[in-house]
């Protein structure tokens, strides 16, 4: 990153804190379109997936302290704020929230992770320091994209937090493996949760697979709901314990 692109970014971060201070929720919107994220060579590849002019809008939420990390999120609906609770959390660990609205569960899966991809370079580019702690979650149909993504894509990602959804990544090759072995997961789900079973065995699929750096909270009394601050939290405790790797 050069001088004049860190210190417009530091503009930027300093004028939506100031904004953030004097309003509560701490709540920006952002717009841009495939062609204002990407270079041109990837945008006439990605076209397919999304019209280059297409705006996209994502809620972004700042902490209150310079971030050191960015999470990504998906959401199973239209709704792109994080839930009632988070964000004295999302402060407490300096985390920038990110996340695209009216991208739901109804709206093709490729969609879902290239828009998900945009938003992870948009905060890149705009609101963290090139060596933020880069995270992906997401919520039921949302953590099945998220899942779809980073093992995918597992070089642009630090881990990810699955919330009562996940997908088996499948076979991968040797260096794929590799680099989706070296991210951290929280799979997280609970008792009452219809989607359990189903999260215990993608758990499980992971763990035979040779991906070690994983956390299961299975909570008592959790149904299909999003997780209180506290056991938010303790997700993103394990998830930043690989600032040390």
């Amino acid at each position: 990153m050069n001088l004049r692109h860190a210190s417009a970014s530091l503009l930027l971060w300093l004028c939506a804190a100031a904004y953030a201070s004097a309003a509560e929720p701490a709540l920006i919107e952002r717009s841009a379109t495939l062609a204002e994220i990407f270079p041109a060579q990837q945008v006439r590849a990605l076209r397919s997936v999304l019209p280059a002019d297409r705006q996209v809008t994502w809620t972004v939420r700042l902490p209150s302290t310079p971030p050191r990390s960015v999470l990504v999120f998906v959401s199973p609906n239209a709704t792109a704020d994080p839930p009632p609770g988070w964000d004295t959390v999302l402060d407490r660990h300096a985390m920038v929230w990110i996340a695209a609205r009216d991208f739901g569960n109804p709206v093709p899966s490729n969609q879902r992770v290239l828009v998900a991809l945009m938003g992870l370079t948009l905060a890149r580019r705009d609101y963290v320091p090139a060596d933020a702690r880069r995270y992906i979650g997401g919520m039921s149909g949302g953590g099945r994209i998220a899942s779809m993504a980073i093992t995918k894509f597992p070089q642009l990602f630090d881990g990810a937090l699955y919330i009562v959804g996940a997908d088996d990544f499948g076979k991968a090759e040797p260096a794929r493996l590799a680099a989706i072995a070296a991210n951290r997961y929280v799979f997280l789900t609970g008792e009452k949760d219809f989607n359990r079973r189903e999260m215990t065995h993608v758990h499980e699929r992971y763990r035979k697979a040779g991906v070690s750096q994983t956390l299961l909270l299975d909570l008592p009394r959790f149904a299909h709901q999003y997780p209180d601050a506290t056991d938010f939290e303790s997700a993103l405790v394990f998830l930043d314990s690989s600032a040390e790797r």
